[in-house]
């Protein structure tokens, strides 16, 4: 029972399972303030300046097929949107961070 303890310590330790951990419960976590800052703040200002409340259930009847547009087009501009937040969020981090890596250099 020690030898199999030993081996998955040692798993664990190798193959950098904890940072993994970490990195994926932090990911949900700065995914879930993403997610509040676009539905909360950016898509009600964008929903004000598109006119027509319901621009999201556009259809587009194609023969015997209803092909959503507005959804379509919704999750392109919410990707954008958090992209550009995570963009900016982590060129914010970068730049208060005094120990980043100079240019040219990788980050990991």
């Amino acid at each position: 029972m020690e030898d199999l303890r030993e081996e998955f310590l040692k798993f664990i330790k190798s193959y950098g399972v904890i940072g993994v951990a970490v990195g994926i419960v932090m990911g949900q976590a700065v995914a879930k303030v993403i997610t509040v800052i676009v539905e909360g703040l950016v898509m009600p200002i964008l929903e004000a300046l598109i006119p027509g409340s319901k621009w999201q259930d556009i259809v587009l009847h194609m023969w015997r097929v209803n092909i959503k547009i507005g959804l379509i087009i919704a999750a392109c501009i919410d990707f954008f949107i958090i992209s550009a937040v995570i963009f900016f969020l982590v060129k914010y981090i970068l730049k208060v961070d005094p120990h980043h890596k100079q240019k040219g250099e990788k980050i990991c």
